[in-house]
């Protein structure tokens, strides 16, 4: 099943991806994936979500969370700002109705994959907070795109009000 949201994201990417420009949003994609690795080696041992595999064909691959979040990030993510970052609208009310689309399509990814078994939540984390996070997070993805100074200097509140909040414990850093 895994699969098949991968090579769905694959072919909107195909065919709505701004490719010609990409370069010049790379390095958001790096802070997009930086983050994520980042988040997966701090809470390695205190997960807010755990992906899963549903189908033989995805146990038959030998798929499991590192491996299906590696390969988000590959696809998934890099179509997400090649469409997100690409197509970016220049008003300030359309790039906000464009981050409650994005919010949107991921949280029905999120969603179907919760509700299929493919994502367990934990500590905490739930639902409601994959939606607000996706909502911050498309945000600063635009912020990082226009000066990454700004987008690294925004996340690291974030990342300690996340660290707080969950009262992520020290004992869980490696």
């Amino acid at each position: 099943m895994i699969l098949i949201f991968l090579l769905a994201y694959a072919i909107l990417g195909w065919r709505f991806g701004n490719w010609k420009d990409f370069l010049s949003y790379y390095p958001t994609l790096l802070f997009f994936i930086i983050g994520d690795l980042l988040s997966q080696f701090l809470l390695y041992d205190y997960s807010m979500w755990e992906f899963r595999t549903v189908t033989p064909i995805d146990d038959s691959l030998y798929l499991n969370h590192t491996i299906i979040s590696l390969s988000k990030m590959v696809i998934q993510y890099t179509v997400t700002i090649a469409i997100f970052i690409g197509r970016l609208p220049n008003s300030n009310f359309l790039k906000l109705c464009w981050i409650i689309l994005w919010t949107g399509i991921y949280g029905v990814t999120e969603g179907l994959s919760h509700v299929l078994g493919m994502m367990t939540y934990h500590h905490g984390w739930g639902f409601s907070w994959d939606i607000l996070f996706n909502l911050m997070m498309f945000t600063v993805l635009i912020v990082h795109h226009k000066n990454p100074i700004l987008g690294w200097l925004i996340s690291f509140p974030i990342i300690l009000f996340l660290f707080l909040y969950f009262d992520v414990p020290y004992s869980a850093l490696k």
